[in-house]
């Protein structure tokens, strides 16, 4: 019986290590397409990082699309911290956009763009500023400037915020679809400002840097704006 119950005892510990050893191999094969980026991006000829808030998004991937309208809201990114310091991980093959603020620095992000990333890297960049194209764009528009200024003394690009909620008709008190809610001064690689739309339940939910110019239908004259320092749940009857 002792005899028997080792070679049992044996068998089973042979089989364990065996199951042991493909989960660890499939793991290994599963990571080996996982590649991580980083750097720094700061301003042409200085050693500071960009005014605002700076992205790093993946060309290829998206947080939120609804392909059927079709609509492109947000990249999958992160946020270049308060130096300038950023990392991201992505899968080999992926391209990455460096998008800075399109009012200070331009709507140029070609430069800015990585194709077809295949190992870790460190990749630092130096954005060129735009100050004709700036002051172009805020000669004539006070509101323009003003909220340009207030945006660059208090969005935090290292806190992020959660805005959430719901948005009905006033009317019928249905569910709004497709109802926009975007936060400023950040854009997608399409160049259109980020943004999310409710879906068929009136719901929508935003990850965006505390601080940050957030948006209701920003299109429309009676657009809603508020600027969010907290998580916080917005319901609305439009």
């Amino acid at each position: 019986m002792k005899s028997l119950f080792i070679k049992i005892s044996t068998t089973l510990f042979a089989f364990i290590l065996l199951c042991l050893t493909q989960v660890a191999c499939k793991s290994t094969k599963l990571n080996t397409t996982g590649i991580t980026i980083q750097g720094r991006v700061t301003v042409l000829g200085t050693d500071s990082a960009p005014l605002g808030l700076t992205t790093v998004n993946i060309k290829n991937k998206w947080s939120w699309k609804d392909e059927s309208l079709p609509a492109y809201g947000e990249n999958k990114r992160v946020f270049a911290n308060k130096q300038g310091y950023y990392k991201i991980n992505i899968e080999k093959g992926d391209t990455l956009v460096i998008i800075p603020n399109h009012v200070i620095y331009g709507r140029d992000i070609k430069k800015y763009t990585f194709a077809k990333l295949d190992k870790n890297q460190t990749i630092n960049v130096e954005i060129t500023e735009d100050k004709i194209g700036y002051q172009k764009l805020i000669e004539n528009n006070p509101v323009l400037e003003a909220n340009i200024t207030n945006h660059i003394k208090n969005v935090n690009p290292e806190q992020l915020v959660s805005i959430s909620g719901t948005i009905k008709s006033k009317k019928t008190n249905q569910p709004l679809k497709n109802v926009d809610v975007g936060s400023g001064f950040n854009n997608n690689v399409l160049g259109l400002g980020t943004y999310h739309l409710t879906d068929n339940k009136g719901n929508f939910n935003l990850r965006i840097p505390k601080g940050n110019l957030c948006s209701i239908q920003a299109l429309s004259p009676n657009a809603i704006r508020f600027i969010a320092q907290n998580d916080t749940i917005i319901n609305l009857d439009l």
